[in-house]
């Protein structure tokens, strides 16, 4: 098994975790909204919001849910 470290650096997982919390603020819901809606649990989420981990399957179910994409730039 791989490690996410070998695709993610801590930096990046914290970027993408932030946007998710920036989105859920926005969107005014609370963990336990989310985790009702999209069966993830609340540990998790929170999990990937402060950069803790990331999970490929779980980031994809909550960028549906918000109705959002990631875009890549390369610099």
């Amino acid at each position: 098994m791989i490690s996410h470290d070998y695709f993610m650096d801590k930096e990046s997982m914290c970027a993408i975790g932030h946007a998710l919390w920036q989105v859920r603020q926005e969107k005014r819901l609370h963990l336990d909204r989310v985790q009702k809606d999209t069966h993830i649990p609340q540990r998790v989420i929170d999990g990937i919001e402060i950069g803790r981990h990331l999970n490929y399957g779980v980031l994809r179910k909550l960028l549906i849910y918000y109705g959002r994409s990631i875009k890549i730039t390369l610099e």
